[in-house]
């Protein structure tokens, strides 16, 4: 009984009117005070209903004496329900997707760009620092006193955040050699696990999975050297985005 008053209620009607209606189904056609009786309504109150239930589209009245009431089929109410529901979350769909396709386009998405080594080795400082759970780097290259940098970071984090590095063996700077994997492993970081892989000429930095800064520049001669001037930091906080890249390098560590 609870269940058809509360899907007749999301229909538009009161309790009493759901309990009326109910109540003319199992008679099927009779007086107000029949429709009173099986439906446990009070008399001073059951007109009232019936009248609101004929506009609403749920009874009949025929016009003798007295007044007979007659119900309105279920399943043809339902029917009606349905497709007038169906038609308006149809129009609120189409207003709000004209909204969004309008909107979006003034909304920021969470990705900046970063340029000059400064910046974008602050901002990775400024990442590892906030770290909670784990750092992936995955370096082709690194900056001037970037390795330092990062390393200075690393050392005021708890100890039991895990620091996995992807790094190539060696990458020039204007062409200074810089020795990666060398660099990493002097700083005798307990919680520091290092891979060396040759990877391409690009850097990324990922923090908990869920941000990261990948750093591209051009580069130039036989050795690759980059050339700092030309980088450019792409800061993402696309989780899902983040994620594949981490599991993808995590990958390589178990391998």
């Amino acid at each position: 009984m609870e269940k058809m008053i509360n899907s007749l209620k999301k229909l538009g009607l009161s309790r009493y009117e759901a309990q009326a209606y109910i109540g003319l189904n199992k008679i099927i056609t009779g007086t107000a005070d029949d429709i009173a009786n099986v439906s446990d309504l009070p008399r001073s109150r059951i007109y009232d209903i019936l009248n609101i239930l004929e506009k609403k589209g749920f009874v009949e009245i025929k016009r003798e004496r007295p007044l007979k009431y007659t119900v309105i089929e279920p399943s043809t109410i339902f029917k009606k329900e349905k497709e007038k529901l169906i038609s308006e979350l149809e129009t609120s769909e189409d207003k709000l997707e004209k909204l969004y396709i309008n909107e979006i386009s003034e909304v920021q998405a969470p990705v900046w760009l970063m340029h000059t080594p400064k910046n974008i080795i602050e901002k990775e400082i400024e990442l590892i620092k906030q770290t909670q759970k784990s750092i992936t780097l995955c370096a082709g290259f690194l900056l001037k006193r970037e390795a330092q940098e990062l390393i200075k970071a690393i050392r005021t984090n708890p100890r039991n955040i895990k620091t996995r590095i992807i790094a190539k063996p060696v990458c020039y700077v204007e062409d200074e050699k810089i020795e990666l994997i060398e660099l990493f492993e002097k700083s005798k970081l307990s919680n520091i696990e290092i891979i060396q892989r040759d990877l391409p000429m690009m850097k990324m930095l990922i923090s908990d999975e869920k941000e990261l800064i990948g750093t591209f520049a051009q580069f130039k001669g036989e050795n690759n050297s980059i050339i700092p001037e030309t980088a450019i930091g792409v800061n993402n906080k696309y989780a899902a985005i983040c994620k594949n890249f981490n599991d993808y390098f995590l990958k390589q560590f178990k391998e």
